[in-house]
């Protein structure tokens, strides 16, 4: 159970990673925006092509598609303008992935924590008797077993509270 705690909080943090990495590599568009090519033609037929950034409006035309406002013309594809906001699009993009990957991962944190919480740990009871058949091997090793279960809930209560905002740590230090 601890194995796949770490492997999502290794994932976790990679993804949290790489959002603040795309968030101070630059603009990041605002959603439900979009560049649009349009065409002028000209009386010699030739054509040129332009973009320019649309976003979307509250109204939908008869088929049901979105209507779009122009918010910025872009110019050609040689434009500084088309090619930031076209890097700004693509990183709103993954940015949106990315948070959907961590909501799911995070549900998924929550539920295997959960159930390393809830199986709890079990209960060792060493009988010691007074007799001369006294097995310090066996007594040994209830110990180990103890202090392995106790590292084991250090570690949960660490990541219950690191969910929480809180720093847990045990007032002693193990000899492990």
């Amino acid at each position: 159970m601890n194995y796949e705690l770490e492997r999502l909080e290794i994932r976790l943090g990679f993804i949290q990673q790489r959002i603040s990495n795309i968030r101070s590599s630059g603009k990041i568009a605002p959603p439900r925006t979009w560049i649009q090519k349009y065409v002028v033609p000209k009386k010699n037929g030739k054509k040129y092509y332009y973009y320019r950034l649309m976003e979307a409006g509250d109204k939908r035309s008869p088929s049901g598609a979105i209507q779009g406002q122009l918010k910025l013309y872009l110019g050609s594809k040689k434009n500084p303008k088309y090619h930031s906001y076209k890097q700004a699009i693509a990183r709103r993009n993954e940015l949106q992935l990315l948070q959907q990957r961590y909501k799911k991962l995070m549900a998924l944190y929550r539920k295997a924590l959960s159930q390393a919480v809830s199986v709890g740990f079990e209960e060792k009871l060493v009988e010691i008797l007074p007799s001369a058949d006294l097995n310090f091997r066996d007594l040994a090793n209830v110990l180990e077993e103890t202090q392995h279960s106790i590292e084991q809930l250090w570690y949960c209560l660490k990541a219950i509270g690191k969910q929480i905002g809180i720093v847990v740590t045990p007032e002693y230090q193990s000899t492990g």
